[in-house]
């Protein structure tokens, strides 16, 4: 009787590919959608091409999956791998890498899934191309794989090109795993939301046998990939929300500012769902998201703004998840409500007694702690030469560009504020983070206005 094998492999280093200077959004959202398809489809050329059955596809979530193989297949596998291995490195300048173990289905799984792990840790130490094929490695050759894909009905692999996928073609095809993305429209005020459902892999981990980590891993790609695509088809979203990517447990969209909080928020309020129907009481797991939303420099890239925030959610994770970035700052979710109110305030201040429009930047560089940096008007009040290092300066400079008939009024609306977004530290009165975010908010639609 056969002895069974499992192998698990992950594809990794799309960051570097994504990062390129001076890449288009038609070619983002490609090698995006390029790197999804790695993941799904190459293990189901695998079993086609060595005449394996579909059913032992096991796990397939971002880019890692897990396959279920009769040992007498494994050399071959270990060749149509190495194969992939080569091409994918060659066309992405060695940007991507390919690793992969195998063993034998023999003890406990958590005992398994241990060998698995440290068998891809050890290849991914392992250098993966020689210097000589990556220096003459050509550009990417697949910037243009949504145009081709988007009106398509299948996705199609052959052996000629093993790196390549073609629409409705192919030695072996499918149907589309993932809906291709509408075009990328940024417009005047967009930005990127990056999210992450947080202790998933703790949980997958503390799985006691291969059924229950597939259906964890299921679930979990089923949610994410199929309440992005509910939501992001919704009437509110349909038209202003790209799709980058969706992985296992995390996704990323672009999308115009306004409508990037209420998407996170309904995704959030989703997933609570979800994770509140799973058993809380396993080690590891969490009702909690994390997220982070970068807003669009002039000019800025997708490239440059995918990358921004997904710095800003690692900071999130390690700095306790569950919480989300915002212009820079990390705050928990509740007070992403009180950051609104203080926003409205803010704006209310600026209509109700006709201030002028330099009254964020002032309040900003007054109460932004230096070391902390700005990310919004400081560097640009800086350069006007503008120094308020003294209290009454700055309130004496806001008070003259205020319409004074309605100074009383003024003086209760200015000292609620302040003892809102301020908070004393290290003995000077600096913005707290919810203040910081407000203010950088309210510039945001001051400016969008």
């Amino acid at each position: 009787m056969s002895l069974q094998v499992f192998l698990q492999a992950k594809f990794f280093g799309i960051n570097a590919l994504l990062n390129e200077e001076g890449l288009s959004g038609d070619a983002f959202l490609s090698r995006c959608q390029w790197f999804t398809l790695l993941g799904e489809l190459i293990p189901r050329a695998l079993l086609a091409e060595l005449g394996l059955s579909p059913l032992l596809l096991g796990a397939v979530t971002g880019g890692r999956f897990l396959l279920v193989l009769p040992d007498a297949s494994v050399p071959a596998a270990d060749a149509f791998l190495a194969t992939i291995a080569e091409r994918v490195g060659a066309v992405s300048s060695g940007s991507v890498g390919l690793v992969w173990s195998s063993t034998e289905n023999l003890g406990l799984w958590p005992d398994i899934q241990k060998r698995l792990d440290t068998g891809l840790r050890h290849r991914r130490d392992t250098p993966r191309l020689p210097l000589g094929l990556l220096s003459a490695a050509p550009s990417f050759p697949f910037d243009g794989l949504v145009a081709t894909l988007r009106p398509a009905k299948a996705v199609g692999w052959s052996a000629e090109d093993p790196a390549a996928f073609l629409a409705d073609v192919g030695q072996h095809q499918w149907p589309l795993p993932t809906a291709i993305s509408r075009p990328l429209s940024t417009g005047r005020r967009w930005g990127v939301l990056t999210a992450d459902l947080d202790n998933v892999g703790a949980r997958l981990h503390a799985a006691t046998s291969a059924e229950e980590y597939l259906q964890l891993s299921l679930t979990f790609k089923n949610f994410v990939a199929g309440e992005l695509a509910r939501v992001a088809a919704t009437e509110e979203f349909v038209s202003r929300v790209t799709v980058l990517y969706s992985g296992g447990d995390d996704f990323a969209v672009a999308a115009p500012w306004d409508a990037l909080l209420d998407f996170a928020k309904e995704m959030r309020r989703v997933a609570g769902l979800l994770l509140r129907q799973l058993d809380e009481q396993r080690e590891g797991t969490s009702r909690s998201v994390s997220m982070a939303i970068v807003h669009a420099g002039r000019n800025e890239s997708i490239a440059s703004v995918f990358a921004r925030s997904a710095e800003a959610l690692e900071t999130v994770k390690a700095s306790g998840k569950n919480a989300i970035s915002l212009f820079g700052r990390t705050i928990d979710w509740p007070q992403l409500k009180e950051a609104a109110e203080i926003k409205g305030q803010m704006r209310k201040l600026l209509s109700r007694f006709r201030a002028s429009p330099e009254f964020l930047d002032e309040l900003e560089n007054f109460y932004l702690d230096p070391a902390a940096g700005s990310d919004l008007a400081s560097a640009r009040s800086r350069r006007r030469g503008r120094t308020l290092d003294k209290p009454w300066r700055l309130h004496r400079r806001l008070r003259r560009a205020i319409d004074v008939r309605e100074s009383e009024a003024f003086e209760k609306e200015w000292d609620n504020l302040l003892e809102q977004i301020t908070a004393q530290s290290g003995g000077k009165r600096q913005l707290r983070p919810t203040g910081y975010v407000a203010l950088a908010w309210a510039r945001l639609e001051g400016a969008s206005s």
